[in-house]
């Protein structure tokens, strides 16, 4: 797999139709079923997403999930 392909190493569920609880719980499930949950990709499909290919898409997502990955979110009240 070339450097440009190396995305598509990525773990990458993405979902269509689910309400928002349902994919929480969806993502409950399954992140119990892996050693490094965190390296799961989980994606709600948009307007945007649904018109890319799916190879674009996960390029897109593998590379919002490195960039959360390297700044995670500050979460007010958890330091």
């Amino acid at each position: 797999m070339s450097e440009n392909e190396k995305h598509l190493e990525n773990k990458v569920i993405i979902l269509n139709g689910f309400s928002n609880d349902e994919i929480v719980n969806i993502m409950r499930v399954v992140k119990k079923e892996f050693e490094t949950p965190g390296d799961l990709i989980f994606a709600k499909t948009t307007p945007n997403s649904i018109k890319m290919t799916l190879n674009e898409l996960i390029e897109d997502l593998s590379e919002d999930h490195a960039y959360l990955k390297a700044n995670p979110p500050q979460i007010p009240g958890k330091e």
